[in-house]
């Protein structure tokens, strides 16, 4: 019992992130904000070029920003290949998403009206605010999850003490039970005893009286006889 508070006490305690979780958390959050300024880094130049050169040199450029997001792309998917990481992977096929609508954008800015044209503008804000979310989301789950963990084996050892609790109380009552059926086995053996002694003692008079009678009888006989 005593074993099991400690325990307890214990997972209390550790309910507090650990170093070694808060890093992994802070390792995905770290990549996430990364991925979100390369985004915003990469849109804000396609604006600037967009603004400051003309629109024949803006197109030359988009295909090397395509390209350049391309092998980000390809470097993203190869180290999430390397390291068997998920969500390196998700962060791979978003850049490669974002390259795909980069082919777009000079039609985009120049053949379009000035709703897509806006919308295409204020897209590395839109994605700031995702990528955040998805930090918020991924950090509330990682505590969730681990906290879930540490429940389960509280859940365990209250079921563990339950089940000790009750094998105590299970051989508090067979021992009870066997004291009395000891006490009553006591009680029978000395009734026992009692009667058969009583049995003896009746025995015992019943031989004397014989053995009174037959001394009697005899000297009766021997009188008659003289």
């Amino acid at each position: 019992m005593e074993k099991a508070k400690l325990m307890q006490l214990e997972i209390e305690q550790q309910r507090k992130l650990p170093k070694e979780v808060k890093d992994n958390i802070n390792t995905i959050i770290f990549q996430n904000l990364l991925a979100a300024t390369i985004i915003m880094a990469y849109f804000c130049l396609i604006n600037v070029s967009y603004y400051n050169f003309e629109n024949n040199i803006f197109e030359e450029y988009m295909k090397y920003f395509a390209l350049g997001m391309i092998l980000i792309t390809v470097l993203d998917i190869e180290i999430a290949y390397r390291k068997n990481s998920i969500r390196l992977w998700i962060i791979g096929i978003e850049f490669l998403i974002i390259g795909v609508v980069s082919l777009y954008i000079p039609y985009i800015y120049l053949h379009t009206n000035n709703i897509l044209r806006i919308i295409i503008m204020i897209l590395p804000a839109i994605l700031v605010i995702y990528y955040l979310f998805k930090s918020l989301i991924i950090y509330k789950q990682k505590k969730f999850h681990y906290q879930n963990n540490l429940s389960d084996v509280k859940e365990l050892m209250k079921f563990d003490e339950k089940k000790s609790y009750l094998d105590e109380e299970s051989t508090k009552t067979y021992r009870a039970k066997t004291e009395e059926e000891e006490v009553i086995k006591t009680v029978i053996l000395k009734e026992q005893a009692i009667k058969r002694k009583r049995r003896q003692e009746q025995a015992q008079k019943q031989s004397i009286n014989k053995n009174t009678k037959g001394k009697k009888v005899n000297k009766k006989r021997g009188k008659k006889i003289d």
